[in-house]
């Protein structure tokens, strides 16, 4: 970040950024607390609700009616859209082991579970940021982080992950403690193993950033946690689909039913540009790859292959612009306290990502998202993106010589 240092050097520029920057994100926060009070749309309140109850979410997810004959809570839910004008239908796209974990929020009525999930979005926030301080940007200069933090939470994406009650924060902030945790030595080997499976398993909430990002530990030789956060899913899937009366099949495949009818209303991913089912193909290929990656790639490599992994999660599969505030997090690859020179860092890839992070927080809302502005921010997300690919590949390639 040669700009940045540079700017560092004088006083008062550092100040003036430091406060505009401080003043974009209290407004962006504001206005994105309002929304989540007032919709909170992708919350899946109703969905989990349903589950909890031992109602087939899934088959609700498909009936356009869903706000008849329904019980009293859940009407509820639907009422505080319907009365307003607005539509709301179930879309239940997640596992019912997933569903699970807002079961506590089903014990609040239907606003007041809306109003707690939004002050646990903001601690999530908060935390993101010390985690994301004390794992991949240990070693940043503390004015280059402030700047990133504060870049993430002024811009668009954060705003709309806050106000439509997504859960990507949620599973953000349980992996970054799972890497946290792997960091640290302050609990027993068998301890901290549990404790970073359980986090790796709430992550999974948002599988489809978590789950690319969680072959991390795969470069860290956690094949033990990995295994357990994805076997507790399996063995809890199995007891859903007994109390449910399905078959342990149909509760894997019902909720990606339900995520397929979502997979071309995406941003910039595989999905939106290709605009065929054969979009998986590519996916699948360059998931292999990431794979690969991470197990070949050295020590002392955590950040170029974090922010590989980062972009790759938001374009393998479907994901609307609110899941890229977690670009910010790619700056790690560039925030090194003694500005060590690395092939990753250069200027140009300096420049080309500061472009994207510009271009997606803030240019994509200027132009309503249309078109034209996701293809020219596509064109630059993928360029960077199989760029720094390219240099993870041959570091790859080179091992531990």
């Amino acid at each position: 970040m040669q700009l940045l240092r540079r700017w560092k050097d004088n006083r008062i520029i550092r100040i003036a950024v430091l406060v505009f920057l401080a003043l974009a994100a209290a407004v962006s926060i504001w206005q994105g607390a309002r929304n989540a009070v007032e919709f909170s749309q992708d919350f899946q309140w109703d969905a989990a609700k349903a589950l909890a109850e031992g109602i087939d979410p899934y088959e609700l997810s498909h009936d356009s009616n869903v706000s008849n004959a329904l019980p009293a809570e859940l009407a509820e839910f639907y009422r505080m859209f319907t009365d307003r004008g607005l539509k709301q239908e179930m879309e239940a796209n997640q596992f019912p082991s997933l569903l699970m974990l807002l079961f506590p929020m089903t014990l609040f009525d239907p606003f007041l579970a809306k109003v707690i999930w939004l002050v646990l979005n903001l601690l999530f926030s908060a935390g993101i940021i010390i985690l994301l301080r004390k794992t991949f940007f240990e070693n940043a200069d503390i004015y280059e982080y402030s700047v990133v933090a504060l870049l993430m939470l002024a811009g668009t994406p954060y705003r709309n992950q806050l106000g439509v009650g997504q859960h990507t924060l949620f599973a953000f902030f349980f992996f970054m403690l799972a890497v946290y945790l792997d960091k640290t030595d302050k609990n027993s080997g068998f301890v901290r193993s549990i404790l970073i499976s359980f986090c790796l398993f709430v992550s999974y909430f948002k599988y489809t950033l978590t789950g690319v990002l969680a072959l991390y530990f795969l470069y860290r030789k956690r094949y033990k946690e990995l295994a357990v956060s994805v076997a507790a899913h399996v063995i809890l899937t199995e007891v859903f689909a007994l109390r449910l009366g399905k078959s342990f099949l149909y509760m894997i495949k019902a909720p990606l039913d339900v995520a397929s009818n979502l997979a071309s209303e995406g941003g910039i991913d595989l999905g939106v540009f290709i605009k065929s089912p054969f979009c998986y193909i590519p996916a699948f290929i360059i998931a292999v790859l990431l794979v690969i990656i991470s197990v070949k790639i050295p020590e002392n490599n955590e950040c170029l292959l974090f922010s590989t992994l980062v972009l790759w999660s938001l374009i393998l599969t479907y994901h609307r612009t609110y899941d890229f505030f977690v670009l910010s997090a790619v700056s790690a690859v560039f925030c090194t306290k003694d500005g060590t020179a690395k092939e990753e860092s250069t200027p140009a890839m300096f420049t080309v990502y500061a472009i994207l992070l510009a271009a997606v927080y803030f240019g994509l809302r200027i132009f309503n998202e249309n078109t034209g502005s996701k293809i020219v921010v596509g064109i630059i997300y993928y360029s960077f993106t199989v760029a720094l690919t390219y240099i993870a590949v041959k570091r790859g390639l080179k091992g531990n010589d």
